[in-house]
C-alpha cells in the first residue's frame, strides 16, 4: 500500500494516512512516497515499516550509524542536521498548540548544536553476553528483553567509549557474569560519565563483593578519578542505580570546570548529557533575568549548576532538590565557588516553594522539572503564588504544554526558545519565559486541525472500548461523562465534550473513586496514560 508522509510523530516516526486511518511508520521522513506493510492495525490508527521509498525526502541521508536499525535511540539520524531543526520545532509547535493553544509565532527557530556526535558525556547501559558468549554492555530493542551488543555508539563522547569497552574488558578477565535474578548476583549495568578527561564509573550489581585486585585493575584505567558500586537487586524496573552506593576507589566526586564555575558531580546527581549546548542552555537562562533582582528561586536545582551560573543576577539565590547527594553537590559547589548567598535545600519542591513564597518575595522562578512535568501540587502552588516571572525549562513538550494551559491561568508566555540538546533524536529542550498577569486578559487563536498532532495514545480506544474493557473486567457499568472527566485529570484532550453540562444550571456527579480506579485501568491497557 502506498501512502505519503504528511508529518512527524512526536517519537520520529513519520506519519502518512490510509483510507483517512493515521498510519504511523518509523523510518520515514516528511513529503516522502512509500510504500508501507501494515505491522498492527487497530480501530483508530496503524503502525506499519516502510517497504520501500517510492519518493525520497530531499533531506534523507545515510546514517552513520551500524546499528541505527535496530537501537532506535536516534530516529532522526537519516535526516541532514537544518531538517532535524525544523522537525523539532514543529514538533515543540504542535505540542503547545494542542495542549495550551500557544500562540506558534512565539516559537522561535531552534538554537542548533554545534556537535551532532560525539556529545554525550554519560552512558548507562545494560551488560549481557553477546552471541559468542562473551561480557559486553549494549542495549535492548525496543519492547522487548532482546538484548544486542552496542560495539560503538557515535554520539558518546569518544573518552566515554573508551572507558566503557576497557571496564568490560577487565570484567571479563576477572570471570564477571550478567545478573542473574535468582541468585542476584552479577554486573547488571555499567555507567560512565566524564569531563576534561576525568572519568567515574559505577557498576551497578547485585550482592557481589569484588575483589581488591579487579578494583584496582579498572582504578588504573587511563583517565578514572572515581569508582563506584551500586547494589541493585530489585526487578521490573526503570531505575538504573539501586540504593545502596558503595565507594570502591578513586575520588568520591567528579569534578569539572564548566564556563567559570568549578563544579562536582556524584554518580547519581543530575547534569546535563551535553556539556557544550548546556552552556547554551544556560545562557539563554540568564539572557531572560532582566536587571538585578532581590531573589532567584530555582526548583528541581541538582548540583546547583543553574542557580550557581545565575550568580551575578541576585542578591540571594535559594535551590530545592529532594535528592539528598545533589543537594550535597550542590552547597559544596557553592562553597567552592564563593557563592555565599546561594543555598540549597533538601525537601519537596512544592511545598518547600509554598512556605518561601508565603514568606519571601521572589522575583524569578526557574523550574527543570523531570519529563513528566511538574505535578498538580507545585501548580496549584504557582498558581497561589505572587512569583513575577517563571522560565520554565522542559525537555517534555508534551508535558510542558500540559503545564502551560494551566498555569496560563496567571502567568503570560512570553517567550519559547527551543534548544538542541540531543541531536539525531527526537528530543528538543524548551526554555520558556512566563510573567505574572496584571489583567484578566485572554486572546483567542484559530487553530488550523493540521497544526495538531495525532499521537497513537490518543487514538488507542473508543469510549465504548473503555466502557466494555471494565464491565469485562469489574461488573460494572460507567458513563461517557465519568470517562471525560477521568481523561480530564489524566490530562488527555478532550473534543467538545461529554462531560459539558446541557444547561449552565446543572450539576454534573463526580465519578466515584473505584470507577475512576477502573477507567485509569482501561486507560492503562489501551496504553492511554
Amino acid at each position: 500500500m502506498k501512502t505519503v508522509i504528511k508529518k512527524i510523530g512526536i517519537n520520529g516516526e513519520g506519519i502518512g494516512y490510509l483510507n483517512r486511518t493515521p498510519v504511523f511508520v518509523p523510518g520515514a521522513l516528511l513529503d516522502e512516497e512509500i510504500d508501507v506493510k501494515i505491522v498492527t492495525k487497530e480501530k483508530r490508527y496503524a503502525i506499519g515499516s516502510v517497504n520501500y521509498i517510492i519518493k525520497k525526502s530531499k533531506d534523507r541521508i545515510q546514517p552513520k550509524c551500524f546499528v541505527h536499525h535496530a537501537c532506535k535511540g536516534c530516529p532522526l539520524m537519516i535526516a541532514k542536521y537544518p531538517a532535524q531543526l525544523q522537525y523539532k520545532r514543529s514538533l515543540l509547535k504542535q505540542s503547545l498548540i494542542k495542549y495550551a493553544q500557544v500562540d506558534p509565532r512565539k516559537v522561535e527557530k531552534v538554537i542548533g548544536s554545534e556537535e551532532i556526535f560525539g556529545y554525550r558525556n554519560q552512558c548507562k547501559l545494560p551488560v549481557s553476553l553477546n552471541k559468542e558468549g562473551q561480557l559486553c554492555s549494549g542495549f535492548y530493542l525496543p519492547n522487548s528483553n532482546i538484548f544486542t551488543e552496542m560495539k560503538k555508539c557515535i554520539v558518546h563522547d569518544r573518552g566515554v567509549e573508551r572507558i566503557r569497552h576497557e571496564v568490560i574488558e577487565v570484567l571479563k578477565r576477572f570471570g564477571i557474569q550478567p545478573y542473574n535474578h535468582h541468585t542476584k548476583s552479577g554486573i547488571r549495568s555499567l555507567v560512565v560519565r566524564g569531563f576534561d578527561g576525568k572519568y567515574q564509573c559505577t557498576l551497578v550489581t547485585g550482592h557481589d563483593e569484588l575483589s581488591c585486585s579487579l578494583i584496582e585493575d579498572i582504578l588504573h584505567i587511563r583517565g578514572m578519578y572515581s569508582l563506584w558500586q551500586s547494589i541493585h537487586t530489585v526487578k521490573n524496573t526503570a531505575e538504573v542505580f539501586g540504593k545502596q552506593m558503595v565507594h570502591l576507589g578513586g575520588e568520591k566526586q567528579l569534578p569539572f570546570h564548566f564556563d567559570g564555575l568549578d563544579l562536582e558531580v556524584s554518580p547519581r546527581s543530575f547534569f546535563q548529557l551535553n556539556t557544550a549546548q548546556a552552556k547554551v542552555l544556560y545562557q539563554t537562562i540568564a539572557s531572560l533575568v532582566k536587571g538585578h533582582k532581590k531573589r532567584i528561586v530555582e526548583a528541581y536545582s541538582g548540583i546547583g549548576a543553574i542557580s550557581l551560573y545565575l550568580r551575578d543576577k541576585a542578591d540571594e539565590i535559594i535551590g530545592i532538590e529532594t535528592i539528598k547527594d545533589a543537594v550535597v553537590n550542590a552547597n559544596q559547589n557553592a562553597k567552592r565557588n564563593h557563592c555565599e548567598h546561594v543555598r540549597f535545600l533538601c525537601d519537596d519542591a512544592a511545598s518547600k516553594l509554598t512556605y518561601l513564597s508565603k514568606n519571601k518575595e521572589i522575583d524569578v522562578l526557574v523550574v527543570d522539572p523531570p519529563r513528566s512535568g511538574l505535578d498538580d501540587a507545585m501548580l496549584e502552588c504557582l498558581l497561589r503564588s505572587k512569583i513575577k516571572e517563571i522560565i520554565y525549562v522542559s525537555c517534555n513538550p508534551a508535558t510542558l504544554g500540559k503545564n502551560l494551559a494551566v498555569l496560563q491561568e496567571k502567568y503570560r508566555v512570553q517567550r519559547v526558545i527551543p534548544i538542541d540538546m540531543f541531536p539525531n533524536t527526537q528530543h528538543v529542550e524548551t526554555v520558556v519565559l512566563l510573567s505574572k498577569l496584571k489583567t484578566k486578559k485572554h486572546v483567542d487563536i484559530e487553530l488550523c486541525a493540521d497544526e495538531l498532532d495525532l499521537t497513537s495514545s490518543e487514538c488507542k480506544a473508543t469510549y465504548n472500548n473503555i466502557k466494555q474493557y471494565v464491565f469485562d473486567k469489574y461488573g460494572f457499568k460507567v458513563s461517557n461523562l465519568y470517562i471525560a472527566q477521568v481523561k480530564e485529570k489524566c490530562g488527555i484532550k478532550e473534543r467538545e465534550n461529554y462531560n459539558k453540562p446541557k444547561n449552565d444550571d446543572s450539576k454534573k456527579p463526580n465519578c466515584p473513586i473505584e470507577k475512576e480506579e477502573a477507567i485509569k485501568d482501561a486507560f492503562r491497557h489501551f496504553q492511554m496514560i
